[in-house]
C-alpha cells in the first residue's frame, strides 16, 4: 500500500491517509481539501485542457514557478514521462494562458 506524506511548517512528517483511494478523483478531492499539503502553492485551476492532455492541478509557488500536478492512483513507471514533458512544454510555451488563469 502506498501512502501520502507531507511535511508541515514545523518540519514534522505527517501521514495523510492510511488507506488507498478508490479512484483518482477521490485522491484529488482529498488533496484539494487538505490545504496543508499544498500550503506553499497557490492553486490556479483544476482539470485544464492543454491540448490532448488535462493536468489535474495547475498552480504557482512562492517563487512564481509554475507547478503542474498530475495525480495517479497507481504506481507509475517511466511511461508517464511523455505526458509530464508535454505539460512542461505547454507551460513553457503558453505563459499567457497561465497568466489568464
Amino acid at each position: 500500500m502506498y501512502n501520502i506524506f507531507y511535511k508541515n511548517r514545523q518540519s514534522k512528517i505527517i501521514t495523510a491517509v492510511e488507506k488507498p483511494f478508490p479512484t483518482e478523483e477521490e485522491l484529488e478531492k482529498y488533496l484539494m481539501n487538505t490545504k496543508e499539503i499544498f500550503s506553499d502553492i497557490f492553486i490556479l485551476k483544476r482539470q485544464v485542457n492543454v491540448g490532448k492532455d488535462i493536468p489535474d492541478i495547475i498552480g504557482v509557488d512562492r517563487d512564481n514557478n509554475i507547478v503542474i500536478i498530475e495525480n495517479k492512483n497507481v504506481v507509475v513507471t517511466e511511461d508517464i514521462l511523455p505526458q509530464i514533458l508535454r505539460y512542461a512544454i505547454w507551460a513553457e510555451t503558453n505563459p499567457d494562458s497561465i497568466r489568464a488563469m
